[in-house]
């Protein structure tokens, strides 16, 4: 893939107000865009220029799960942090991250930094206009935040559940055996 051809396809769908990708799956259930240049699970370039056609709230927590999200796509040290430490590490670098929107390409670059530099300019940019509306919780957002979960976590985080009972009758989780298996309810 080259950079010339997302360029051709970005520019050919740019005024498109949704488009969709058809996926196949692979024999382990795995789905996997169909279009082979600009998609979700291509390079830095295509996922930081892409958007979802419709936005949603940031809400109460947003916009802290997108200064996390910018500290994962710096990367290095910084994307192994505790969340508050990430959290703090975005908000002392606000005036790289104002500058990285007001001038990307005389400014200091900071961006340029980033293990993934055109979705940290992203991430970049909306924080700012969440910032600037004046309420970040209510500022719609159209940007993908990609947080990784595998089904191993979830088995994972299933055996702790289970395993703690005064969790388990918090919420009302109860695993019950019949002849014909395991049940969940």
């Amino acid at each position: 893939m080259t950079k010339r051809s997302v360029g051709q396809v970005a520019r050919q769908l740019r005024n498109e107000e949704s488009f969709f990708y058809p996926h196949n799956l692979d024999f382990r259930g795995r789905a996997y865009p169909m279009h082979p240049h600009l998609n979700h699970l291509g390079s830095d370039m295509c996922r930081g220029i892409l958007e979802f056609a419709e936005g949603r709230p940031l809400g109460p927590n947003g916009l802290t799960w997108l200064k996390i999200h910018l500290a994962n796509l710096f990367g290095g040290k910084v994307g192994k942090m505790a969340f508050q430490d990430r959290v703090a590490y975005v908000d002392n670098q606000w005036e790289k991250i104002v500058d990285s929107v007001e001038r990307p390409l005389d400014g200091h670059r900071w961006w340029l930094e980033a293990e993934d530099p055109f979705q940290c300019l992203a991430t970049c940019m909306d924080i700012c206009d969440a910032v600037a509306s004046g309420h970040p919780e209510t500022y719609v957002s159209y940007l993908p935040v990609h947080q990784v979960y595998s089904f191993h976590t979830f088995l994972g985080l299933l055996r702790c559940l289970v395993t703690r009972k005064e969790f388990i009758k918090s919420i009302n989780f109860l695993l019950r055996s019949y002849q014909t298996g395991t049940h969940w309810q």
